[in-house]
């Protein structure tokens, strides 16, 4: 009987073991910064944009590339060539978490050539009757606002800040009843640098919850690893209350055997 129940015992421990392990992997695949040839990224970093366009010298011939995970524990996979070929270069930076499911993918667009023929940045960006949050830098591609409940187009003015570049404005049409993504697709001189900047347009008046297109807020990412730490605590209790209660039932059966 004492062996029985001891192994009962261990089988309810092992379980509960393995339910903490998988309950306290972390699930936060993002980045806290990306690091070229060891320097910050110019343009800065943001953990919730996901795409960086750069330029560089023809001279220039391999960076190196240092992602830095938010969390230590998550695996990084970079994928493309760090070694540059003339014209457009794509690398990914695909991030797992430690729970071997979450995933985020960053890309950076690398072009090497003449600089002045890359420039796909927006010089200026306003939308009459609006304002962006952030205010607009040519660096920021990500931007939200919300717009009158009267208007069907929105007069968007996107200047490039090369001569020659091509702008493009995408899904500014039809405006939906709640939100609206838009595209300003800047294609630069060279026909090979493209950037794009996103916009998140909102409907004044309307409510929205998790709207198609946003990105996770780290708050939330937090207070999920909080609930999981909780619920692994708990669990950890649950194991010494079962070890405590079997030590129990043991001893009055020894008490037991014995009288």
């Amino acid at each position: 009987m004492k062996k029985i129940i001891t192994s009962i015992i261990m089988v309810i421990v092992l379980w509960q073991c393995s339910v903490v392990s998988a309950v306290a992997l972390n699930n936060n695949p993002m980045l806290k910064d990306i690091k070229i040839d060891g320097q910050s990224m110019e343009p800065k970093f943001e953990m919730f944009t996901t795409e960086y366009v750069l330029t560089v010298g023809e001279e220039v011939e391999k960076i190196q590339v240092e992602p830095i995970p938010d969390d230590e524990k998550a695996k990084i996979e970079i994928k493309g060539n760090t070694t540059l070929q003339k014209g457009r270069n794509q690398i990914e930076i695909q991030v797992t978490a430690e729970d071997g499911q979450a995933k985020q993918s960053y890309f950076l667009y690398i072009t090497k050539g003449r600089q002045e023929q890359a420039n796909a940045n927006l010089k200026e960006l306003k939308i009459e009757s609006v304002e962006l949050a952030p205010t607009f830098d040519k660096n920021t591609i990500q931007y939200a606002f919300e717009y009158p409940q009267n208007l069907e187009k929105l007069k968007i003015e996107a200047i490039s800040e090369a001569q020659g570049a091509k702008v493009e404005i995408i899904g500014n049409e039809n405006l939906k009843e709640v939100t609206q993504n838009i595209e300003i697709k800047v294609t630069a001189k060279d026909n090979q640098t493209i950037k794009t900047y996103y916009l998140i347009a909102k409907k004044a008046g309307k409510e929205v919850e998790n709207p198609e297109g946003n990105e996770p807020l780290k708050d939330e990412i937090t207070q999920e690893n909080n609930n999981k730490k909780f619920y692994a605590i708990f669990i950890i209790l649950a194991i010494i209350m079962v070890v405590i209660i079997g030590k129990f039932i043991i001893g009055r059966g020894k008490a037991k055997n014995e009288k």
